[in-house]
């Protein structure tokens, strides 16, 4: 018997090291890039960024062959067949510590992930044996968490502090800011000690306490970025969030650029201009130093902070126009027609989303705790509407509360896909990062921490779809099924409404008031 367990473990560890290099190797190899091209977009009206670098996503079409005529004050755009992806590009990006680490912890954290969803389907099939399959789950469930937890927050804390370096040496990892990256981990893991466990757990050590909070932990994000993503992908759809605005012309553009392109003159000559007064102050006296500190900025730093939030705003305006201009062009393609459909088709199912929350919240007495399910209203609808065309002896509503979970799963899998980029983009933002090398590593580590937390959640949320058997009275004898090792979804459900509603009424709220303020752009 100990002989089976370790052949079949030692396959499972050999599936596991090909998922984690085949995906440093291949998948990386896109994705990295991507995030690198995103990062380029994260302090807009940088000088030098073109617009046609930011790549596209499933929901937010953009079309760089649609635009031409744009002018760069310091270097070029680069062609649009343009793409970072050679080995060299490869290679210098590996240099850097940051880049060794974010790579190898997403890889980390990927393969997990698929590995636990390979068990599953093995259990399903009957490969293998009981006791390998618990044995490997169980270690694919302690990587992941511990990545989770401990691994990510302390990357990404000691990547801030020791930032854009290709230095590996013992100072790297435990000099005075080494040191100093600690201090927040330690305090998040002291925090998440303090998490509320549901009253319908029962932890029975600390592995399962700890898994429940990061659930708890997991299911309120993944409820704000599912609430943060259904009114951003249906805002362009709704009646008052699409407001009737003319197709600007090429002209209306161009006179856009050309302002753009005068004040960014202008700023690249106060600039000058305070470099010129920077060096001219060195060189004089100790008390005119002294005298300039208590007297404050000088009018020409004050011009030049007006002219930057000038830019700022006006570089919104001009990326506004661009994409009118070809929003408009791509609707009156046959794709175009066919997105516009699916997109309105996707905004029916998020305003049913929130309804079916705001039900699940004000109507909580529908859940009993003998109940295996989470009520949903979608669930019910699809009942009716199958009730209309077969009789109630052939619906099973067992086969069909398990259908309407797992397309909702899906569904609000899409949603979050579609939201992580504006909010790695806002995150970079607000840690005023301009190494897109370090943004990109950065990027990459929080979408392992989003993807192994989204992982998470659906294997609760599974484990109601495929409930696992009662326990039988030869508890010895008996496989154990792996969905026993995990709690289940009823008891976070709530939370996640809650979040889902919190998120989609802040971003309503949000963007209508940007909408009727300055009205540039849909991205907050």
């Amino acid at each position: 018997m100990s002989t089976t367990l370790g052949a079949e473990t030692a396959a499972l560890m050999l599936a596991r090291f090909s998922l984690f290099f085949s995906c440093r190797k291949y998948l990386l190899r896109s994705l990295y890039s991507d995030l690198r091209s995103l990062s380029s977009t994260a302090t807009p009206g940088t000088p030098g960024l073109s617009h046609s670098s930011r790549p596209p996503s499933p929901f937010n079409i953009h079309h760089p062959e649609l635009s031409n005529g744009d002018v760069e004050l310091e270097s070029l755009p680069l062609p649009t067949t343009h793409t970072p992806k050679s080995s060299k590009f490869l290679a210098e990006d590996t240099s850097y510590l940051h880049t060794t680490v974010s790579r190898i912890v997403f890889s980390w954290c990927f393969a997990e992930s698929c590995m636990m969803f390979f068990l599953l389907m093995l259990q399903g099939l009957g490969v293998f044996s009981s006791g390998a399959r618990l044995l490997n789950w169980r270690i694919s469930l302690f990587f992941l968490m511990s990545s989770i937890l401990v691994v990510i927050p302390l990357s990404v804390s000691l990547l801030l502090a020791v930032g854009n370096t290709d230095e590996w040496s013992a100072r790297t990892f435990f000099g005075p800011r080494a040191i100093f990256s600690l201090i927040p981990v330690t305090l998040y893991l002291f925090a998440l000690s303090y998490i509320p466990i549901p009253e319908a757990l029962e932890p029975s050590d600390a592995a399962t306490a700890a898994l429940s909070r990061l659930i708890v932990i997991g299911t309120i994000v993944l409820g704000l970025l599912s609430g943060f993503g259904a009114i951003s992908n249906s805002w362009q759809f709704l009646p008052f969030g699409s407001r009737s605005q003319g197709v600007p012309s090429d002209q209306d553009i161009d006179a856009a650029q050309y302002a753009l392109t005068s004040i960014r003159n202008d700023m690249q000559q106060r600039r000058a201009e305070v470099a010129r007064r920077e060096g001219s102050s060195n060189q004089s006296s100790w008390f005119s130093r002294v005298g300039s500190t208590f007297r404050g900025g000088d009018s020409l730093s004050q011009e030049l902070q007006g002219l930057e939030a000038l830019e700022y705003q006006m570089n919104r305006n001009l990326e506004a126009l661009r994409e009118r201009r070809e929003t408009a062009r791509f609707n009156q393609t046959f794709k175009g027609q066919v997105y516009n459909i699916m997109g309105k088709i996707f905004t029916v199912y998020c305003i049913m989303r929130v309804i079916s929350s705001i039900y699940n919240v004000l109507f909580p007495s529908r859940r009993s705790s003998s109940s295996t399910t989470y009520p949903d209203l979608i669930t019910d609808m699809l009942a009716y509407l199958l009730s209309r065309f077969y009789s109630e002896s052939e619906i099973k509503m067992e086969d069909l509360a398990s259908f309407a979970r797992q397309l909702s799963l899906m569904l609000v899998g899409i949603i979050i896909l579609s939201s992580i980029r504006l909010v790695l983009r806002g995150a970079t933002r607000m840690l005023r990062i301009t190494s897109r090398n370090l943004a990109a590593s950065l990027m990459l580590l929080v979408l392992a921490q989003i993807m192994g937390i989204y992982l998470l959640s659906t294997l609760v949320q599974m484990r109601s779809s495929f409930p696992p058997p009662l326990p039988s009275g030869d508890g010895g004898n008996a496989e154990k099924n792996l969905f026993t090792t995990i709690p289940a979804y009823e008891v976070f459900g709530s939370l996640f409404d809650w979040s889902f509603l919190i998120s989609a009424g802040v971003s309503l709220s949000v963007r209508w008031g940007a909408s009727r303020v300055n009205g540039a752009g849909d991205e907050p």
